[in-house]
């Protein structure tokens, strides 16, 4: 059915226009952004024990490389930001906070994003010029300049000059090519250990971060091909055996289910072999459920995996519990509405108040950090020694870097009143050391007051 518009309806070449236009402004936007990273970090330089700027490395007559440059030193530290700030300015540990905070993004965003500004900046003049007059969008400027962390100068160099004039266009495929055809002509033999260094580097990771609510998730690995290779082969294998046993799933889902299989290494081999299955391994799954007014009256029932934080379906949860190859073990579950001042008379926090905490916070509750809690230091809001309890309202999560800025630098935080209805339980009022206010509750985070005006400009 046609649908009648109005006379002065935009047409499809209005729309593209403006869509066009927008395009371009938030490109200049991003460039921008940029731009005063780098001014940033220039503002905030790493200062040693006696307050003068460390060296770095800055590019001087015919690209000469002073102080800083990358060398056999670097690369045997084995520390992974040394390497991948080298060639840089430094800046100092607490800078990155403030600007990130501004530009809504995690602390470890901003930092990351500071770092590509001054590699591109730095280390990759041509492209950097083409940035500045627009010609390159940042994201594609971003990822020329993580291509080259840590590298060669005389890499990055002759990089710089071959991509420069395709910056605007150019893949990720063209790019590794080049890198790698740069560091064989130029490094042969580091590119040889490399190769030899990589297979320290293979690993098998479960994503937590991946898994659904239907309970799937993602497993990641980097390996030897040959293992790899071999280790296809025996899913293709096992695969076919479910196929021959009666399972009517797709290839893909047999191959993924052939994992779990695999997991029972003797029910693996019986399965290929043809010889008798054994009882099943038993496996153990501790399973923490959350449940709400409405799960205690048979309306809802939702789990909660704990290493993600992500809901679970009740339908999923009874499947897992009711394979014959897993042992369940049930927990006591704590009421989170009868938590609020739970405290104890010492500085110290108990497992149990701990625990507790982190069930209330699930991540730091620094404005858009999302490090679970688990892993995060309790920190009294109001300090133990000026009278703070140690109390689940006195206590908050904060990653160890946060942590960190606030006790060392011009932030500061405060619990917002729990019972006033117009503001989310779990609210906490941040402010940083040029006067700018983040509120960050349980779904996220709000720039609620800045410094400046919103157009320096104006």
């Amino acid at each position: 059915m046609a649908i009648d518009l109005a006379d002065d309806a935009p047409t499809p070449g209005d729309l593209l226009g403006r869509l066009a236009f927008a395009r371009k402004v938030a490109d200049e936007a991003e460039c921008e952004i940029l731009e005063i990273a780098v001014a940033w970090a220039h503002a905030h330089p790493d200062l040693d024990a006696d307050g003068v700027e460390k060296p770095w490395a800055v590019r001087g007559p015919a690209s000469v490389w002073q102080p800083g440059e990358y060398d056999a030193s670097v690369a045997a530290s084995g520390d992974e930001e040394v390497v991948e700030w080298c060639g840089v300015a430094g800046v100092a540990w607490d800078a990155p906070a403030a600007f990130a905070a501004a530009n809504a993004m995690t602390t470890t965003a901003g930092r990351s994003l500071i770092r590509d500004a001054l590699v591109l900046k730095h280390r990759l003049p041509q492209v950097w010029t083409r940035v500045l007059a627009g010609e390159v969008q940042a994201w594609r400027a971003r990822r020329i300049a993580q291509s080259v962390l840590g590298a060669h100068a005389d890499v990055v160099e002759d990089l710089d000059t071959r991509i420069a004039p395709i910056a605007d266009t150019v893949g990720t495929v063209t790019l590794d090519r080049t890198i790698d055809d740069i560091m064989l002509r130029l490094h042969a033999e580091e590119r040889e250990i490399k190769q030899l260094e990589d297979l320290d580097a293979r690993y098998v990771n479960l994503v937590e971060g991946s898994i659904n609510d239907t309970g799937i998730a993602d497993l990641m690995a980097r390996g030897d091909w040959k293992d790899l290779h071999d280790l296809d082969r025996t899913l293709s294998s096992i695969a076919a055996c479910l196929k021959e046993q009666g399972c009517t799933e797709s290839l893909d889902v047999r191959r993924s289910m052939a994992l779990g299989i695999l997991a029972d290494p003797e029910q693996a081999h019986a399965m290929l072999t043809g010889a008798d299955a054994p009882a099943p391994a038993r496996k153990q799954i501790v399973l923490h459920l959350h449940l709400s007014e409405a799960a205690l009256g048979g309306n809802e029932v939702i789990g909660r995996n704990t290493a993600t934080g992500n809901p679970m379906l009740a339908e999923q949860i009874r499947e897992w519990c009711s394979r014959t190859d897993t042992h369940v073990t049930i927990k006591p579950v704590r009421d989170l509405n009868d938590a609020a001042g739970s405290h104890v008379a010492a500085y110290e926090i108990p497992d149990r108040l701990r625990e507790t905490v982190t069930l209330l916070h699930p991540t730091c509750v620094y404005p858009w950090c999302t490090t679970p809690s688990s892993r995060c230091d309790l920190d009294h809001i109001v300090a133990y020694d000026r009278g703070g309890a140690t109390s689940t309202e006195n206590l908050a999560p904060l990653c160890r870097h946060h942590h960190r800025l606030k006790t060392h630098t011009g932030w500061t935080y405060r619990s917002l009143d729990p019972d006033d209805p117009f503001i989310a339980p779990g609210a906490y009022l941040w402010t940083d050391p040029y006067g700018n206010s983040y509120l960050r509750t349980r779904t996220g985070t709000q720039i609620v007051a800045t410094a400046a005006a919103d157009d320096p400009a104006a």
